[in-house]
């Protein structure tokens, strides 16, 4: 009995994750602003009744007066991101440059260590790192930094992708509004319907506890890592600290993607203590998450970092940059279903 329970779920689950596979896979590029509308309506709905109690206008407009200046200001903060990362890969020949200059000087200082010391060929090993750290940043600056400063036409055409997705949404949240309360009255009516709103809601509340919990602990290690980097002087403080903090999102590597390479190319210049305090940074912004997100998320969520950093990686393979975020979302999806064909409610 217990075998055929667990065939059941297996195969369940398994069909499950190939239909939601195939929506992300197919359907979800086509439906995603009309969805983001939804989302946005379902949670801007409350705000926009209390609004209209005060000010004599139909929701349609307020909707998207209210709608509309949070996607521009979404926008605008990608935007100032995207513009310093910008400003920071204007200089990276010269960064490239500078690193090898401060390498050579770092080895040469070791080899001399190693040859004083322990009686090693210092000179033969400093040639053979020299040579080799040589040929990555030549395959470096020949291969990578060109193709990073000729991508300004994708880069274009993204953010006019982007702005028509804004403009196909706000148009949508316009029209769905009119309906919206007959609407969901007659998916919570349709039985047929009323597994996909359970599922909906249940996804939504997952969202709206995560995008909370980590938009409140990205806020405070961005800042922790902006203020602690500029007091300390190191290039680029602002930026640093911003991409620190976005990254810290990703499990278990999160800041350290910035703050230890930034530590190693404190100590090759020399700058003991500015590499300390990357390192000590480093162990603060991790103490602060371990800190916070018991206490902001709890057992909301219920899903296991594991799970989240596979979804992600799961994502990036099977739909390219953008399954970093629909790996997750499609977890969370498969997550429940599962749970609410196990534990059917009645929708009242």
């Amino acid at each position: 009995m217990a075998e055929q329970l667990l065939e059941n779920k297996l195969i369940r689950g398994c069909i499950v994750t190939g239909l939601v596979w195939f929506f992300f896979r197919f359907l979800f590029p086509l439906a995603a602003p009309f969805l983001l509308a939804f989302v946005l309506i379902t949670l801007f709905y409350p705000l926009l009744q209390r609004v209209q109690r005060r000010i004599p206008m139909k929701k349609k407009f307020l909707a998207v007066g209210i709608i509309l200046p949070f996607l521009l200001m979404v926008s605008a903060v990608l935007w100032a991101i995207f513009a310093l990362g910008a400003g920071q890969l204007q200089g990276l020949p010269d960064f490239c440059e500078k690193m090898e200059k401060q390498a050579e000087v770092f080895f040469h200082q070791c080899c001399c260590q190693l040859d004083g010391r322990f009686g090693w060929e210092g000179e033969k090993i400093e040639t053979y790192v020299i040579e080799q750290m040589t040929v990555v940043m030549e395959n470096v600056q020949v291969q990578v930094v060109p193709r990073l400063l000729s991508s300004s036409y994708s880069c274009f055409k993204g953010i006019i992708a982007v702005i028509g997705f804004l403009a196909i949404t706000c148009m949508a949240a316009f029209l769905l509004e009119k309906d919206y309360t007959k609407t969901v009255e007659w998916i919570k009516k349709e039985k047929s319907y009323q597994f996909l709103w359970m599922v909906f809601e249940g996804v939504l509340s997952y969202i709206i506890t995560f995008f909370k919990a980590q938009g409140v602990i990205l806020l405070i290690i961005a800042v922790l890592c902006c203020v602690t980097l500029s007091i300390v002087g190191v290039e680029g403080a602002i930026f640093l600290g911003l991409l620190a903090g976005f990254l810290d999102v990703l499990p278990f590597v999160g800041t350290g993607i910035v703050l230890v390479p930034l530590s190693i190319w404190q100590l090759i210049n020399g700058e003991y203590v500015r590499m300390t305090v990357c390192l000590v940074l480093y162990g603060v912004c991790v103490l602060t998450r371990e800190f916070l997100e018991p206490r902001l998320i709890g057992n909301k969520m219920g899903i296991s970092p594991v799970y989240i950093l596979l979804a992600i990686y799961a994502g990036v393979k099977l739909f390219g940059v953008g399954g970093i975020v629909k790996g997750p979302l499609a977890l969370i999806v498969i997550l429940e279903i599962l749970k609410k064909k196990e534990e059917p409610k009645e929708i009242v």
